[in-house]
């Protein structure tokens, strides 16, 4: 059994991995030639069943989705919301419309439509509407609908996988509105719904409540930033989500209460064993917490698990925990081959594999504190590899927190779902234990905080080649095989290859990579021993971040621990809302520019590895000018030997102009970052004819609001012959620069290495 599950693995990973889709007949081809009669048939079967399988469910998926020649098309649909909605409140909204004025607010959901000619879930926002949504309930919107398609970088965050996973075929916003009357649909979503409303008005909004909400119904939209922060820093994160140790914490808590009390009957025990009503009773418990939770892919999948083993268990079957986990492992990816690109899949997994793992005889003969210290201690060494690959870091305080914290959380957790299942039945009673719960989780809510503002240089960044993570999962699994195994001492040997970045700077001239965040602007500078940041990219609260999501990930992911210098151009969000998330990640030894103590001014210079920077623009050269704040931005010049880029940032016509006359022996450039993203108001054609580069970059989202780069400025660069690329269509655009030959040609990251679900390569631009 373990070979086919195996195999079957291999062959679903294999297909995830495909840059494009082979055609639908090839799987069933596949299929049926494994069926030939040979000495390994049945693994022959399990690989074309992947196979088969994965491309079939692939397929289908790929074939909901809302198409790019329809994108911004406006619908009319009814149909209801499929998931808790999540509120995010506009602090400007009532603000600005007067201190009588209703609050306003932000929603995100999943949508079903009823229609059958539109993608089946939708992720829908509603911008700035004072209306209350619940899940269940049945609307009638009116839809701007757009493909998914989001930010592509190197190591960042994949946005248009996790719609992909989701089974999400379209993003939308709300244009208008209407509710209407249909019931009986949804009834588990409405009963999470109903107990969420209830614990809203039990509780006073405090990110307590917002863990409470999490435990019982693996609702975390009640956390912000800062909270995941406090849990990331300290290692506790799955201690909040909803996963396998919330799940084997509430059927454990069930499973010795109901052997206990179940014993104390001996009429009921002679009819079925304490220890088979036990397992009954706990899995009836799991399912009715995975019920609350939703039923999310996490909680199924430590539902899976813990079944299969219950039923090992009542049917007094002695299987091996690891046979237990691979056939756990089997059908969750027969029901949903699209899990093996969770990271939850693997780290739930990982997990308890680990825990089976030490339990086998490798944790020795100590006893109370001793065991829990070494346990910890080990179970960090065995899911570092695994941390660092998905979260590109770890905590070195983890294991340490955890020490309190997991038997803690493992005492809350009942607690918390006992209170709520009271507000239902006995509200007198639930209030009391609820508002126990809730001084409870707010104290460790407290503690975690704290620890974390103390300790925010316990969180180890590092993003490490995928081979030196698997070479530092063998060893880790060596250093924890019983004392006197051989070669247990190669396991220190394997993790080496952690300690040591890998070297991907240039050794002459320098790498120029525009990085795709949006409509913003983010370019990371490499000489062969330095690393300069130009501006961070948009952040917005408690939404996107391309410091925390893209820039650092990014960095990381090249082997840069430490930024030599962080240069943020001017003030505008677009430019400096990363600069945060990447002040605390990578700490720059020297920052210039806005918000920093040394503001750019023309003639500052300084010289990296015969790479020469030279800044032409600065807040006092725009003194008096129209858009003072974009034309005083930061121009910088990067050059090596007689080759160079110029980053021009967000300048207009103005300071383009005094460029021309003051430094105009300095614009000449193989490569420009578009000043402005491509805006009517820069790009003159005397700056183009003056820079006169062989590759223009424009750095703007995709269908951006503004239409940037707008079709005026396009044709400028078109008459030159200059090639374009635009970050919004491409992804991430990488090219180097050689001191004796100079620009090198662009790697879009999109065509780098593709995905089948990623969106097409565009071209740049359209001019409609």
């Amino acid at each position: 059994m373990l070979r086919w599950i195996l195999a079957y693995t291999l062959a679903v990973l294999a297909t995830q991995a495909l840059p494009a889709l082979p055609p639908w007949w090839l799987g069933a081809l596949v299929l049926t030639l494994a069926l030939w009669p040979w000495r390994y048939r049945p693994l022959a079967l399990a690989v074309a069943l992947g196979f088969a399988l994965t491309l079939w469910r692939a397929e289908a998926r790929l074939a909901d989705r809302w198409t790019e020649a329809r994108q911004g098309e406006e619908v009319i649909v009814t149909g209801h919301i499929a998931s808790l909605p999540e509120q995010a409140q506009e602090q400007w909204a009532a603000h600005n419309r007067g201190g009588g004025a209703a609050p306003q607010y932000t929603w995100r959901f999943t949508f079903e439509p009823d229609r059958g000619d539109v993608p089946r879930r939708i992720r829908s926002s509603w911008y700035r509407t004072p209306e209350t949504l619940r899940g269940g309930d049945c609307w009638r919107f009116t839809l701007r609908l757009k493909s998914p398609r989001g930010s592509q970088n190197p190591d960042g965050f994949d946005y248009e996988a996790w719609l992909y996973r989701q089974g999400l075929g379209a993003n939308a916003t709300v244009r208008a509105a209407e509710r209407c009357d249909e019931a009986g649909v949804y009834p588990v979503l409405r009963l999470r719904q109903a107990i969420r409303d209830r614990l809203d008005i039990a509780l006073p909004p405090s990110p307590a409540r917002g863990v409470l909400t999490a435990l019982v119904l693996g609702d975390a939209s009640g956390l912000r930033d800062a909270d995941w922060d406090a849990f990331r820093l300290t290692g506790t994160s799955h201690l909040v989500a909803i996963s396998g140790f919330n799940l084997a914490i509430v059927a454990g808590f069930a499973f010795f209460l109901l052997r206990w009390s179940w014993g104390a009957w001996p009429p009921f025990t002679r009819r079925l064993p304490a220890q088979k009503a036990a397992a009954l009773g706990a899995a009836g418990i799991a399912i009715f917490y995975a019920l609350l939770a939703g039923f999310e892919p996490p909680v199924t999948r430590a539902l899976m698990m813990l079944l299969i083993g219950l039923g090992a268990l009542f049917l007094n079957r002695s299987a091996h925990p690891f046979r237990v986990l691979a056939l756990a492992w089997g059908v969750i990816l027969l029901a949903d081959p699209f899990a093996v690109l969770s990271a939850g899949l693997w780290l739930s997994f990982g997990a308890v594999a680990a825990i089976v793992w030490l339990a086998s005889g490798r944790l020795g003969t100590e006893s109370g504190w001793r065991t829990a210290v070494r346990v910890q201690l080990l179970l960090t060494l065995l899911l570092a590899p695994l941390t660092l690959f998905f979260f590109q870091g770890t905590a070195w305080i983890a294991p340490f927190v955890n020490l309190l914290a997991v038997p803690w959380f493992a005492l809350l957790t009942p607690l918390a779902l006992v209170a709520v299942l009271l507000l239902w039945i006995m509200p007198a009673l639930a209030m009391p234990l609820l508002h126990l719960t809730d001084t409870a989780l707010a104290g460790t809510h407290t503690v975690l905080r704290t620890l974390a503002e103390t300790h925010a240089d316990g969180w180890l960044a590092a993003a490490p080649p995928s081979a030196a993570l698997l070479l530092a999962l063998l060893g880790a699994a060596l250093l924890t095989v019983p004392r006197g195994v051989p070669l247990r001492g190669l396991g220190l040997l394997c993790l080496l290859p952690l300690a040591g970045p890998p070297h991907t700077a240039p050794r002459s001239g320098f790498t120029l990579t525009a990085l795709d965040v949006g409509q913003g602007l983010a370019v990371v500078v490499r000489t062969a021993n330095h690393t300069l940041l130009f501006d961070t990219g948009p952040a917005y609260e408690e939404g996107f971040d391309a410091g925390r999501s893209v820039v650092v990930p990014y960095l990381l992911g090249q082997g840069v621990r430490q930024l030599d210098m962080l240069l943020v151009s001017h003030g505008d969000l677009d430019h400096r809302g990363g600069a945060p998330a990447v002040r605390a990640a990578l700490s720059p030894l020297e920052e210039r520019g806005a918000f920093a103590r040394t503001p750019c001014a023309a003639g500052q210079a300084w010289q990296w590895d015969d790479v020469r920077f030279t800044v032409l623009n600065g807040p006092a050269d725009a003194a008096g000018e129209p858009s003072a704040d974009n034309n005083g931005g930061c121009v910088l010049r990067v050059e090596t030997g007689s080759h160079a880029a110029l980053l021009p940032a967000d300048i207009e016509k103005d300071a383009e102009a005094r460029l021309l006359r003051d430094h105009p022996e300095a614009l000449s450039a193989d490569v420009l970052v578009a000043a402005h993203h491509g805006s009517r108001t820069s790009s003159t054609p005397a700056f183009v004819e003056a820079v006169n580069p062989e590759v223009v970059i424009f750095s703007a989202g995709y269908a951006n609001s503004y239409r940037h780069p707008r079709p005026e400025v396009v044709a400028r660069f078109q008459r030159l012959g200059i090639a374009m690329h635009m970050t919004g269509h491409e992804g991430a655009l990488t090219l180097p620069i050689d001191p004796q030959t100079g620009a090198g040609d662009v790697q879009a990251w999109r065509q780098v290495w593709p995905r089948y679900w990623w969106a097409a390569v565009l071209p740049v631009p359209h001019l409609d």
